[in-house]
C-alpha cells in the first residue's frame, strides 16, 4: 500500500477530501473540471479522464480497482498506469486526496515539514519572493460599491474615449515629448519614476480585485512580491477561475493593464496641455512608467502575469504553461532516455499553440534567467554577486542536481535507460562542441562611419565679443586670409579711446615738465606713458582678434551661420570649420571590445558601406590612424541618435557636475568609442560628400564562435563587476 517510503499505487486506497468542489467546464471543445478546495481556497483544473479517475477514489477502492472502473467508463480515453501514478502523486502533494496513513500524526507532521521546506525555499529565492500580508476582501467590497459603474458598457465607452483622445494628444506632440522627456531622461529621474511606479502598481492590483469582486469572486490575500529586490504589490484573485464565462476571467486579468492605460491617457492630455514644470514632469513619468511596464511584463504571455492568463483563457487551454512544459519534458525524455512521449490532449490548432508556447517560454526563461542574474550582479556592491549566485543555483543548479539524481538512482516507479542517456549526451556534446569549435565567429567587425574632410581647420574665437557681421555662408569657398566674421566689443573700444586720450595727456605733461626742467617728474611721467602705450598695444591686439579670417583655403562648414548674429563668443568658442574639397576621409567610431583586433590587423581588408548606395557597392579603404585612447566626446553630430545617427548620446551637463555652463548641444556618448581614420582612394573621394554616413566592415576574424562568445561574456562580467564591485 502507499506509505512514506514507497508508491505501490495498485493497492493503495486513496480518498478525496470532503472539502473539494467540482465544476464542469467546456474548454476548447473538450470537457474540463475546476476543483476548488474550500479550506485552502486553492483552485485546480483537470481533464475528464482525470476527474473520472479521482471520483473513484473513495477510500475503499484500491487504485487498481479505480483504474479498471475508469477504463470501463471511458475505454480508450482512460488514463494509463503511469498517468495514474503521476496523478495520485500530484493529488497527494496538492492536498486533494488522503492515503490510509494520511490522517496519522506522523503523516500530518511530514506534510507540515514539506510545506515549511517549500516555503523556506521560496524565501531563499532572491529573484522572486512572495510575502502575503492580509486579506483585503472586506476593504475591496467597500470600495466596489462606489466603482461598480466603471465595469459596465458605459465604463467601456468612457475608457475608449479617454484613451483614444489622450494618446492622440501624445502622438500629435510626440517629437516634443521624445526630446523633452524621453531623450533627456537622467539618473535623477529614477526616484520619481519609482514613486510613480509604486502608486500605479497599487491601482493596478486594486483594479484586479474590483473586477473580480464585481463578478462574484473573492480576494483571498494581498501582499508584496519582491522581484529582483524590487517590491511590488500583488493580490490573489484565483477565485476568478470559478467564473463560467471566459471573457469575465479575461477582463479580470486585463483590469490592471486597462487601468494603467487609462491613467496614462489622462497623463498624455495633461502633459500636452501644460507648460514645462512639475505638472508636466510628473505626467511624463506616468506615461513612461505605465506604458513600459505594461509592455515588458504585464502583457507578456511568456511570464506568469496578466498576459499569460488572458492568452490561456482566450485559447481555452487552462494549463497552457504546464502543458507546454510537459510536452517539452516528453520530448527531452524521448531524446535522452528513449521514452515515447505521451500524446498531447490538445489537438489541431490548440496542440500547435501548446508546442509553440512551450518552446518560446523555455527560450524566454533562459533569457530572463541570464538577464536577471547579470542585472543582479551589478545591483549592490558585493551583495549583488551573492544574489546572482543564488539565482543561478536555484534556476540551473537544482534542476541539474535532480537530473543527475534521477539518472543515478531513478525513482520508485521509473528506471532510466542509462545507456541511451549516455549515448544521447555524448552525441549532444559532440554536436554542440563541434559547432562551437569548428564554426567561425561572426566574421565582421563593424562600426558607424561619417565621411569628413581630411584636413579640417576648426575656426575658433580668439577674443571676447558679440557677432557684428557674418561675411560668409555655409558651403562657400574661401581663400586663406579671407574675412569670415567680425565681432565687436564696445567696452574694449571705449577703453581704447579713453587710453588714447590718456596717452595724449601724458605726452603734454612730459613736455610741460621738460620745459620747466623738472627732470624727476619727466622720468616718472615717461614710465607712466610707457605703461599706457603697452596697455594700448594689448587692447589693439584684443580688438584685432575680433576680426576672424580663414586659416586656409577651402569650403566653409557651418549650418547655423544665419542665426549667430548678435551672439556672444568667448575665447576658444568653435564657430565654423573649413575643409578642402576633394580631401576627405572616413571617420569610424569603433567599440573598445573590437579595437584590439582592429589594431592587431592594420592591413586587414576594410570596406565601407555608404547608406543610400547599393549594398553590393562597397568602397575599399585603408586604416591610416587609430586613436590611442577611447573618447566620449562626439566628433561629428551625424553619429548622434538625436539626429538619426546610430549611437546613444546624452547632454554632458546631465552626467558631469560643473558643466551646466556648457552649450545644450554639447553631447557625449553613453559608451566611449575609439576613433579610427580611414583613407580613401582618389576615385572614391570624387564621388563622396562630407556628412555622408555608413558602416565600416572589417572581415576575416579568425576565432571560433565558442571562443568569441566566451571572450565577450568574460569581458562583460569583468567590466560589470569592476564597475559595481571593484573586482
Amino acid at each position: 500500500m502507499l506509505n512514506d517510503q514507497t508508491f505501490e499505487f495498485s493497492q493503495a486506497r486513496l480518498r478525496l477530501k470532503d472539502s473539494l468542489r467540482f465544476q464542469m467546464r467546456q474548454s476548447g471543445g473538450s470537457i474540463t473540471y475546476l476543483i476548488e478546495d474550500d479550506i485552502t481556497g486553492r483552485f485546480f483544473r483537470v481533464g475528464l479522464a482525470q476527474y473520472t479517475f479521482m471520483t473513484m477514489l473513495d477510500g475503499n477502492r484500491t487504485v487498481s480497482t479505480a483504474m479498471m472502473k475508469t477504463s470501463t467508463l471511458l475505454r480508450e480515453h482512460a488514463i494509463n498506469e503511469t498517468e495514474a501514478a503521476s496523478l495520485c502523486k500530484w493529488a497527494i502533494e496538492s492536498g486533494l486526496v488522503e492515503s490510509e496513513t494520511g490522517n496519522s500524526a506522523a503523516r500530518r507532521h511530514e506534510q507540515h515539514e514539506q510545506q515549511q521546506q517549500q516555503k523556506l525555499m521560496s524565501y531563499l529565492n532572491p529573484m522572486m519572493v512572495r510575502i502575503p500580508l492580509f486579506n483585503p476582501d472586506t476593504l475591496v467590497s467597500t470600495i466596489s460599491r462606489f466603482t461598480g459603474f466603471l465595469i459596465s458598457p458605459l465604463g467601456a465607452m468612457l475608457w475608449l474615449t479617454v484613451v483614444a483622445f489622450g494618446f492622440f494628444q501624445l502622438l500629435s506632440n510626440w517629437d516634443a515629448f521624445f526630446a523633452n522627456r524621453v531623450n533627456s531622461f537622467g539618473a535623477e529621474d529614477f526616484i520619481w519614476i519609482a514613486v510613480t511606479w509604486v502608486i500605479l502598481k497599487l491601482i493596478h492590483e486594486l483594479s484586479h480585485s474590483l473586477v473580480c469582486k464585481k463578478y462574484g469572486g473573492r480576494v483571498g490575500s494581498c501582499g508584496i512580491l519582491i522581484l529582483l529586490m524590487i517590491p511590488m504589490p500583488f493580490v490573489d484573485v484565483t477565485s476568478s477561475w470559478r467564473f463560467d464565462n471566459k471573457w469575465k476571467r479575461i477582463l479580470t486579468s486585463a483590469a490592471g493593464m486597462l487601468s494603467e492605460v487609462f491613467i496614462a491617457a489622462i497623463a498624455c492630455y495633461v502633459w500636452a496641455n501644460s507648460k514645462p514644470g512639475p505638472v508636466q514632469y510628473h505626467a511624463g513619468n506616468i506615461i513612461i512608467t505605465a506604458s513600459l511596464h505594461t509592455l515588458l511584463f504585464n502583457i507578456n504571455p511568456l511570464m506568469r502575469f496578466d498576459g499569460y492568463y488572458m492568452l490561456a483563457d482566450w485559447l481555452e487551454i487552462p494549463n497552457l504553461s504546464p502543458s507546454g512544459r510537459g510536452w517539452l519534458k516528453g520530448i527531452f525524455n524521448w531524446m535522452y532516455f528513449g521514452n515515447k512521449p505521451a500524446p498531447l490532449k490538445e489537438t489541431a490548432f490548440r496542440g500547435l499553440a501548446v508546442r509553440i508556447y512551450g518552446v518560446l517560454a523555455m527560450l524566454w526563461f533562459f533569457t530572463i534567467a541570464i538577464g536577471l542574474s547579470l542585472a543582479a550582479s551589478g545591483l549592490i556592491e558585493g551583495f549583488g554577486l551573492i544574489v546572482a549566485a543564488i539565482g543561478i543555483v536555484m534556476w540551473v543548479g537544482i534542476p541539474l542536481f535532480k537530473l543527475c539524481k534521477y539518472v543515478t538512482f531513478g525513482t520508485d516507479t521509473d528506471r532510466p535507460n542509462r545507456a541511451w542517456f549516455a549515448m544521447a549526451m555524448l552525441l549532444t556534446v559532440c554536436i554542440v562542441g563541434g559547432f562551437l569549435y569548428a564554426c567561425p565567429s561572426p566574421t565582421v567587425v563593424s562600426a558607424p562611419i561619417v565621411i569628413e574632410y581630411e584636413q579640417l581647420s576648426v575656426v575658433r574665437s580668439n577674443g571676447t565679443g558679440f557677432v557684428k557681421s557674418v561675411h560668409v555662408t555655409d558651403g562657400q569657398n574661401v581663400q586663406a586670409g579671407d574675412l569670415l566674421i567680425t565681432l565687436e566689443n564696445p567696452e574694449l573700444e571705449q577703453e581704447l579711446k579713453s587710453l588714447v586720450i590718456d596717452i595724449d595727456i601724458s605726452k603734454l605733461r612730459i613736455n610741460a615738465f621738460f620745459n620747466k626742467e623738472k627732470i624727476s617728474e619727466v622720468l616718472l611721467e615717461q614710465e607712466s606713458l610707457a605703461s599706457l602705450e603697452k596697455r594700448k598695444i594689448e587692447l589693439e591686439q584684443r580688438i584685432g582678434d575680433l576680426i576672424i579670417v580663414a586659416p586656409q583655403s577651402g569650403e566653409v562648414l557651418a549650418r547655423e551661420l544665419d542665426i549667430v548674429a548678435g551672439r556672444h563668443f568667448t575665447p576658444g568658442t568653435e564657430i565654423l570649420s573649413i575643409g578642402r574639397p576633394g580631401e576627405i576621409q572616413a571617420l569610424a567610431l569603433t567599440r573598445q571590445t573590437d579595437i584590439d583586433w582592429v589594431a592587431a590587423n592594420p592591413t586587414a581588408e576594410v570596406d565601407l558601406l555608404i547608406w543610400g548606395r547599393d549594398k553590393d557597392s562597397l568602397i575599399p579603404g585603408k586604416i591610416s590612424l587609430i586613436n590611442p585612447r577611447a573618447r566620449d566626446d562626439l566628433p561629428h553630430e551625424a553619429f548622434a541618435a538625436t539626429v538619426g545617427g546610430p549611437l546613444a548620446v546624452v547632454p554632458r551637463s546631465q552626467v558631469e557636475s560643473g558643466s551646466e555652463d556648457q552649450q545644450e548641444q554639447d553631447l557625449m556618448l553613453t559608451q566611449p568609442r575609439v576613433p579610427v581614420e580611414i583613407s580613401l582612394a582618389d576615385i572614391d573621394r570624387a564621388t563622396l560628400l562630407p556628412g555622408q554616413t555608413g558602416q565600416l566592415i572589417v572581415r576575416a576574424r579568425d576565432e571560433s564562435i565558442g571562443t568569441y562568445f566566451a571572450n565577450n561574456l568574460v569581458r562583460f562580467i569583468r567590466a560589470n563587476n569592476l564597475r559595481s564591485h571593484g573586482l
